[in-house]
């Protein structure tokens, strides 16, 4: 029976450290998507905003500076109109603003869920080591009373310790029939609670050729009109500068927000791409799929092992109960005492030998 308990023990140990480990995986999988996704949001509001700026400054400035020449003045225009088609082609790539599911309010969540799982298992696992503990000690002292005890307490834990199984065993069996197909729930889940279209959902939960990126269209729109701006602006360059000094400044400044742009929609492209977001979901179902539900097939194993083993010793302690030597009822009187029993016994005794 204690064999049994030890081993129950060190698998609830193992157990409970696996699915805390799964699920931390999970929270930091949602804790980095939430960053990559606040990331593209925070690109695309400085780009439009920068480009805005640009057009409401430099380009008025320009056009001003350039007003007694008609074909530059028709440039500068092309390059506010290039500027404004860009920076809303840009604007429609920030999918996740407005979106009211927060994954990092879901991490925090499922962190204050687990770290009370995880003080409640180690707390119960405890109290099993501790019942073995007292019951063992009490068998070896003989101790009436601590094994009465230890009886009661052996029935508590053995209830515990079914009904942590029947939650184990209800949570493995979800969990499992979960893992069997995920893509599938997550998606209609997801489209539900965000009402993001089906296209970029299934775009980076399944990121594989056979999904186009639905971003591909205004990506290529928009670098189509960053490069017409900077042609543009080149040209400018070549006529207007040695003819108006004045647009010096304001081309220069021009052709410094447009680089910064076009450094921006780089880091855009790369941030857009499934890659990284479908490495976040796929890390959040190994965690889930893997380490969790490896942890909580331990922990059903330790709930049955320590029930068995309480079940054994609760059946166990009445027969250890009757091998227990009578307790001494005379252990207060004095030995000298001629009205004590065993001096009187002893008395008869000397007495028949005379």
């Amino acid at each position: 029976m204690q064999r049994s308990d030890s081993a129950g023990i060190g698998i609830g140990f193992y157990g409970n450290s696996e699915t805390s480990d799964g699920v931390s995986q999970l929270s930091s999988a949602l804790l980095h998507a939430n960053h990559t996704l606040s990331t593209i949001d925070d690109v695309v509001l400085e780009t439009v905003e920068r480009l805005g700026e640009a057009v409401k400054t430099e380009l008025t400035t320009l056009e001003e500076v350039l007003s007694v020449r008609m074909e530059l003045v028709a440039a500068t225009r092309g390059a506010r109109r290039q500027a404004e088609a860009a920076a809303q082609y840009l604007q429609g790539l920030a999918f996740w603003q407005g979106v009211s599911l927060s994954p990092v309010q879901v991490a925090e969540d499922v962190t204050f869920v687990e770290e009370y799982r995880w003080l409640a298992y180690v707390l119960l696992l405890l109290l099993v080591l501790l019942v073995c503990l007292f019951t063992l000690l009490g068998l070896a002292k003989q101790s009436k009373w601590l094994v009465v005890v230890m009886t009661a307490m052996s029935l508590l834990v053995l209830v515990l310790s079914w009904g942590s199984m029947g939650l184990e065993a209800a949570t493995a069996v979800g969990l499992s029939d979960f893992c069997s197909n995920p893509d599938t729930y997550v998606l209609n889940l997801t489209q539900e609670e965000t009402g993001l279209s089906s296209d970029i959902l299934s775009y980076y939960f399944l990121c594989n050729q056979a999904v186009s990126n639905p971003f591909q269209q205004r990506l290529t729109l928009s670098q189509r009109a960053l490069a017409s701006i900077h042609s543009q602006l080149q040209g400018l360059e070549r006529e207007a500068i040695p003819q108006f000094s004045a647009a010096q400044k304001p081309l220069l400044s021009l052709e410094e927000t447009l680089n910064v742009t076009e450094r921006s929609f780089h880091q855009l492209v790369a941030l857009l791409h499934c890659r990284s977001l479908h490495k976040d979901y796929g890390s959040a179902l190994r965690g889930l799929c893997e380490d969790a539900l490896e942890g909580l097939l331990f922990l059903m194993l330790f709930s049955l092992l320590s029930a068995g083993a309480l079940a054994t010793t609760l059946c166990s302690l009445p027969r250890a109960w009757a091998l227990f030597p009578p307790s001494d009822d005379y252990d207060d009187t004095d030995d000298d005492d001629p009205f004590n029993p065993q001096e009187s016994k002893r008395f008869v005794q000397w007495q028949s030998s005379i």
